[in-house]
């Protein structure tokens, strides 16, 4: 076979999922049909839980240098009131970055391709389309036309990813269709470089413009970068580009010739739409291929990343031997759900921007302000991100579903965040002190799967391959005390497969966990 892997589509989703597989050694050979990046606007918003994943693949520090802090944003009614306010909360940060940023899109993707050209288990054809794929007992398939030549050449792999966007060639011929959310508006996306004198005329944070007339949002980007959307309404015109002369007119409100630059404009209809199955057999759905999310959240592009963090490890034991192929239907029980409830909460905000009739947004902005009790509190938007609620956790036990956090530690030679410490196997937690006995249970076990033992706030002894560790700001510390644990099994994605009482019943759960792999 030329692959374990194929992927098609090397947007965020295929190039984070190819980097991730080829981390792990997997081969993988991954095809885009785009000469380059997508030219057009795009995502402007990332999370902790992206900023992880870069971690993981050791190229977050680069990453950071394209991002700025996402400012809170605003929502402001039909006569410019506040109604509604949501901002990130504020460190020791939970997962071990800010919970989110906004972006430079280009550079990120940029970034991640140059890590790919790091990894030999990956190759990479760009200008390549994809006219037909298939699958059997024993494999995939996929016939390729590739850049400068008019004959197809065939690649196969044991599995296949598809990542080729929101109109998913592949989707489309796999039969697979797509659950309607009831979400379908078209708006306008521009994008400019504003001139250094300008930027201060213009907001200082994220603007929801939540008026009938044409509602808006501006966005503050890195450096001089600032971002309008607005909605286009009857009349206006849905081609996918707009001339300099038809934007004008719409940023007039903010900016005019002469402020700055556009860079970049596209019309856009916003969805909210998800598959219905995401795995046949040999063949998976990634990113957009799988859901369409509303941008009114900024999540997006983060959506595909946790299919790709959720994928490649269950790709990656499968592929070993270490777990059957059912291993891979946990993969959209987990992020089906947990997709739709994100998108739903996406597409309740965008319902708040996007009323058109003035006195139902007359009426939305009395209810929002009376909701909190008259006076706007500020909603962190990490908060409104849901736990995996089904598939590969123990449900019953609290906190299962959730990320493990990521404190700052330090050991007697390392300090830094935790993750660069343990890795990212199956990692078992324990608050305090551990019997020799119980110990050397927790560590039989994972040596098996290639799991770390962690302890916390404990006594150090020597002669054993646990991690002690201090942690900084007691941010694991206080996660343990609110869930009343003492032992806590994430999996190698980071997300909690379940919590224990005490260090003994641990044991029974990790035992439980991996039978659940195995069998």
């Amino acid at each position: 076979m030329n692959a374990d892997v194929i992927i098609v589509g090397l947007g965020p989703t295929g190039a984070v999922l190819a980097a991730l597989l080829g981390q792990r050694g997997i081969r993988v050979a991954a095809f885009d049909r785009l000469p380059d990046l997508y030219p057009l606007p795009r995502a402007i918003g990332l999370d902790h839980e992206v900023m992880r994943i870069m971690q993981e693949l050791g190229i977050a520090d680069k990453v950071q240098k394209h991002t700025a802090p996402y400012r809170p944003s605003e929502y402001r009614g039909t006569e410019g009131q506040l109604i509604k306010r949501l901002d990130m909360a504020p460190p020791p940060f939970h997962l071990g970055w800010a919970p989110n940023y906004v972006f430079d899109q280009p550079a990120f993707e940029r970034i991640i391709r140059a890590r790919l050209l790091q990894l030999e288990p990956v190759q990479v054809h760009l200008e390549a389309n994809v006219v037909s794929e298939g699958q059997n007992a024993d494999g995939v398939w996929i016939d390729v036309n590739l850049r400068g030549t008019e004959q197809a050449t065939r690649f196969t792999a044991k599995y296949m990813v598809a990542c080729d966007g929101g109109a998913s060639p592949i989707r489309t011929r796999l039969g697979i269709a797509l659950e309607d959310l009831n979400f379908h508006e078209p708006w306008l996306v521009v994008d400019a470089l504003i001139n250094e004198e300008k930027l201060a005329e213009l907001p200082q944070t994220q603007v929801q413009y939540c008026e009938p007339d044409r509602p808006s949002t501006f966005v503050v980007l890195p450096g001089n970068h600032r971002r309008w959307e607005m909605m286009l309404l009857p009349g206006d015109s849905l081609s996918p580009e707009f001339p300099e002369d038809e934007l004008w007119p719409l940023l007039e409100r903010w900016i005019k010739p002469g402020d700055g630059k556009l860079w970049r404009a596209a019309a856009y209809r916003f969805h909210g739409l998800v598959a219905n199955e995401w795995r046949q057999d040999r063949i998976l759905l990634a990113g957009d291929a799988a859901h369409m999310t509303p941008p009114f959240m900024a999540q997006g592009m983060a959506q595909g990343l946790r299919d790709a963090q959720n994928l490649a490890w269950k790709l990656d034991r499968v592929l070993a031997g270490a777990s059957p192929a059912s291993l891979l239907d946990t993969y959209g029980k987990e992020r089906r759900p947990h997709v739709i409830e994100t998108t739903l909460t996406s597409i309740e905000l965008g319902r708040v921007i996007c009323e058109r009739d003035p006195e139902v947004a007359r009426q939305r902005d009395e209810r929002l302000v009376a909701e909190h009790g008259g006076q706007v509190r500020t909603v962190f938007r990490q908060n409104m991100i849901p736990p995996l609620k089904c598939g590969l956790i123990a449900a019953d036990s609290p906190g299962a579903g959730s990320l493990l956090p990521q404190p700052n530690v330090r050991t007697s030679n390392f300090e830094g965040r935790l993750d660069d410490l343990t890795g990212r196997g199956v990692r078992v937690v324990v608050l305090g002190d551990l019997d020799t006995a119980t110990e050397a249970r927790y560590l039989s076990l994972l040596d098996a799967c290639g799991g770390t033992l962690i302890r916390v706030g404990s006594s150090a002894q020597t002669g054993t391959a646990t991690l002690h560790l201090h942690e900084f700001d007691a941010v694991m510390t206080r996660w343990f005390a609110s869930l009343g644990r003492s032992v806590v099994i994430a999996r190698p994605d980071n997300y909690v497969y379940g919590t224990a009482r005490t260090p003994a019943a641990g044991i029974g759960m990790l035992e439980q966990f991996l039978r659940d792999l195995s069998e």
